[in-house]
């Protein structure tokens, strides 16, 4: 038996969550200032053939430029760091744990100063978050580490490359966060 098409007729509404998600501001910070049409097909971009609505999000190009800028200046300090601080095969992989780190207290702080003290703004978070901070960080090239010191025979270095590496960034992010809301409750103090 098949299940019926949600965009058929008679069939059930889709699910409510795919509509809750898509009433959400594309930015918490921007929610009052943005606002979306009522209309689902409006919403949506328009029908398409056959009175369906599209379910691809429509892309604000300026913020995809944004994340793009932000990506490529991150990556540009992700390889600098990487040529300035080389790995040799079977030692730690300093560069690769030192941006990962200083990534996450970045965005840490990043994000209690643009929720908690900056004003509403449409390109901070996606220039400095999702752009810069997620080209810098690569938790991947962790995994990819460890397997290499597991391959070249550093089972113990690659554990506690691992260890070490969730450890430093659960720290940098914690210390982020306590050092965004010192600076937050400066900004109150200074203000009132």
């Amino acid at each position: 038996m098949t299940r019926p098409s949600p965009d058929s007729p008679g069939s059930p509404a889709a699910p409510t969550g795919v509509d809750e998600l898509r009433d959400l501001p594309l930015d918490p910070d921007l929610a009052g200032a943005v606002t979306r049409p009522a209309d689902p097909a409006a919403r949506a971009g328009g029908a398409i053939a056959g009175g369906r609505r599209s379910r691809w999000p429509r892309l604000q190009w300026r913020i995809v430029g944004a994340v793009a800028g932000g990506g490529f200046v991150g990556g540009i300090v992700r390889y600098g760091a990487g040529l300035a601080w080389p790995t040799r095969a079977g030692t730690f992989p300093w560069s690769v744990f030192a941006v990962n780190t200083a990534g996450a207290f970045i965005l840490a702080v990043l994000l209690v100063l643009v929720l908690e003290v900056l004003p509403p703004t449409t390109y901070l978070r996606p220039v400095l978050g999702t752009g810069f901070c997620g080209a810098l960080t690569t938790f991947s090239s962790v995994v990819t580490a460890v397997d290499q010191l597991a391959v070249h025979r550093h089972p113990g270095l690659a554990a506690g490359y691992l260890a070490a590496s969730v450890a430093a960034g659960v720290a940098a992010a914690s210390f982020g966060v306590l050092t965004g809301r010192s600076v937050a409750a400066y900004h109150e103090k200074a203000k009132g």
